[in-house]
Order: structure tokens, then C-alpha cells, then sequence
């Protein structure tokens, strides 16, 4: 079944990204990213930049994961490097990818769709990256993904309502918060996991970090959430687009609870990102086509069956893992399905390429 109506696909020939302005560090940054983006060719497409920088960061994701799936032990440091570099590589090509759509005169509703879809899920790899960097507890890592999470969301059905992208505030962005997120990959690469947990002039350096971010986040979501609704005129609707969310949010506690966790934090962590993406990628379509947004998502209905079931039956620890690995897999199916499906409908509605630049005929 079609995601976009025939309605929906009539407007995305009448889209126009409108960005929420720029922090201090874009703008000091872009005299760089306007020089790397005059060194592609000018056959390369910007959804397969994007994709490069997308790919990038999986890598050094699964690396991380796999080092440890438990996020509490130490690996080596070489994956904390890499991450690093994962995320300055994305960063530089998530905002040349843009520059180089002007350049080569290729710029489609796609392209925007394309991009802000792989930033959703690349936020699920930075919260596993600063949770294996600092060897983080439990309790912290599920406040810390929750209020991520919200914000993420927050955020894109804001621009659903408002028609214009919000990705900072005051001056720290998106950008701020990569950099971020690289100094914490550098530092534990230079000077161990471990090390967040010392006390540097009788202060937990660990704890002031963590408060620190979440305290900014809390703040940031509140102010999002009471905005999107009091702000709309459809307050009711506003409300109950965020209902799905927070069975979500729920049923990812009882999974922060379960033994399982002990064993698969990073794939649980995952398996939420993806889950969470693809709500916030029918927004983000939704906002291009002014199709209206969904109160009922597919793809979270295996991990809502498999939550359920575990809660009421006492499965063994073995069978649990089988039940969630179904689920995982069965996730992303749905997930890549829905992307094919509204790949496929702009490409052959606006006859575009996805990953190449069509010849213009004369």
C-alpha cells in the first residue's frame, strides 16, 4: 500500500525547505564545507553522499557494538577513533550534500526527505557512542536515550506544523552537539573508559557531564512539547500524535528492565533507533506532502506483541533472546519496506534517480 496519497505527491512539486537559521559554528565552519563541496565531481549525487557519511557511521556503530555488546566493558580504542572520524565524515558530508544539490542543479523534495531521514537515525549511534565511551549505567543511558528521543521527535513534528526546521537553539546545534560528540569519542580513545569516572578537583567528571546534558535536554523538551500543542491550532490532534510515542517509550523501560538487557544492550538500543527512525521519517514525508500524519505505526507492532508477551509469560533467558532477535529482524523489514515504498513513489512521481543525476533532456 502507498504511504503518500496522490494528493500528497501533487505537493511535493509545491515544497520549500525553510531552515530555522544557523548557530555561530555553521556559520564559521561553512567556508569549509563550501570548499569540500567544490571537490566533488559533478556526476556524484547528494543522496550518495549522504548515504557515504550514512554508511560510515553503521560501521563504526557495529564496531562499537560488537566490541562489546553489553556497553560495559572496555574496547579498544581504535573504535572510539573511528567513531570519531565517522562523525566529523558525516557531519561534513550531511552539509555539503545540499551544496552539491545546487551545484549540479539536481535539488528534489528527496533530497531533503533523504537527509533529514538518515539524521534521525544516526542520533541512535551517537547516544550508543557516548554510552560505550563512558562505560554509562543503566538508569543514565534510558533518561538519556528517552530525552534524545523526544527531542528528536519534538522537533520534526514542529516543522510539520510550522513548515520550518528548528535544529538549534540559541547557538548550540546540531553542529555544537557532533563536536560534542567527537571530543567524547577523542577523549576516551586518548585516555580510556575508565577515565570519565575519576575525579578531576574533587568532582565525578562522569556525573557532571551527564547532568549537565540532561538537564539541557529536559529543558529542551519541555519547552518543545507545551509549544507544539499550545501553539497548534489542532492542540487534540498535536496530543495524540505523541500517544504511540509514549507506549513506546513505556514498553522500552520494561526492556531496560528485562535480563535480557545484561546481555544486548547495544542490538535493544538499536532495534529502539530504528523503531523510533521510522515514526519520525512518516513525519518528516508527511511535512513534505502535507499528507497527514499517522496515529498508527506497522513497525512498531512486532516489538509491541513481543513486549507483551514477555510480560505476561516468564520466558527463559534463551528464549527471550530468540523472541527479540524476530523482532529485531521483522523491525527492520518493515522499516526498509516503507523506505522502498517512498523512494519509489517520488522517484517515478517526480522521475528522478535516488542515488543518481538524470541527464536533463534539452
Amino acid at each position: 500500500m502507498a504511504f503518500i496519497s496522490d494528493t500528497g505527491l501533487e505537493n511535493l512539486k509545491k515544497y520549500k525547505y525553510v531552515s530555522g537559521g544557523y548557530s555561530y559554528l555553521d556559520n564559521k565552519i561553512n567556508p569549509f564545507w563550501i570548499f569540500v563541496s567544490e571537490l566533488y565531481p559533478t556526476w556524484l549525487a547528494p543522496n550518495l553522499i549522504t548515504f557515504i557519511g550514512f554508511i560510515t557511521m553503521i560501521l563504526a556503530c557495529i564496531f562499537q557494538v560488537f566490541g562489546d555488546m553489553t556497553l560495559t566493558q572496555d574496547i579498544p580504542s581504535w573504535t572510539f577513533y573511528f567513531m570519531a572520524f565517522a562523525i566529523f565524515a558525516y557531519q561534513t558530508l550531511d552539509a555539503t550534500d545540499g551544496k552539491q544539490a545546487r551545484r549540479t542543479q539536481s535539488s528534489s523534495p528527496l533530497g531533503q526527505l533523504f537527509d533529514h531521514g538518515c539524521d534521525s537515525f544516526i542520533m541512535q549511534f551517537f547516544i550508543i557512542g557516548a554510552a560505550q565511551a563512558t562505560l554509562m549505567d543503566r538508569d543514565t543511558l534510558f533518561y538519556f536515550q528517552f530525552f534524545c528521543q523526544i527531542g528528536l521527535w519534538a522537533i520534526n513534528q514542529k516543522e510539520y506544523y510550522t513548515g520550518v526546521l528548528h535544529t538549534h537553539l540559541a547557538n548550540f546545534g546540531v553542529t555544537e552537539l557532533e563536536l560534542v560528540a567527537i571530543s567524547v569519542q577523542l577523549f576516551s580513545a586518548i585516555f580510556g573508559q575508565s577515565a570519565w569516572h575519576n575525579k578531576i578537583f574533587g568532582f565525578n567528571l562522569y556525573k557532571i557531564v551527564t547532568t549537565t546534558i540532561l538537564g539541557a535536554a529536559v529543558i529542551s523538551d519541555i519547552f518543545l512539547f507545551f509549544s507544539n500543542i499550545f501553539k497548534s491550532q489542532k492542540p487534540l490532534r498535536v496530543f495524540s500524535e505523541w500517544i504511540p510515542l509514549f507506549l513506546f517509550w513505556t514498553l522500552q523501560f520494561v526492556w531496560f528492565s528485562s535480563p535480557i538487557y545484561s546481555q544486548l544492550a547495544g542490538p535493544l538500543l538499536i532495534n529502539f533507533g530504528i523503531i523510533l527512525s521510522s515514526i519520525v521519517c512518516k513525519t518528516i514525508v508527511c511535512s513534505t506532502t502535507k499528507d497527514q500524519t499517522p496515529l498508527f505505526h506497522l513497525e512498531m507492532l512486532p516489538f509491541i506483541i513481543i513486549s507483551l508477551l514477555t510480560f505476561f509469560i516468564p520466558f527463559s533467558l534463551e528464549h527471550l533472546k530468540i523472541l527479540f532477535w524476530i523482532q529485531f529482524i521483522s523491525t527492520i523489514v518493515l522499516t526498509l519496506l516503507f523506505i522502498k515504498n517512498v523512494i519509489n513513489q517520488i522517484t517515478t512521481y517526480l522521475n528522478i534517480s535516488c542515488f543518481t543525476i538524470k541527464k536533463k533532456e534539452n
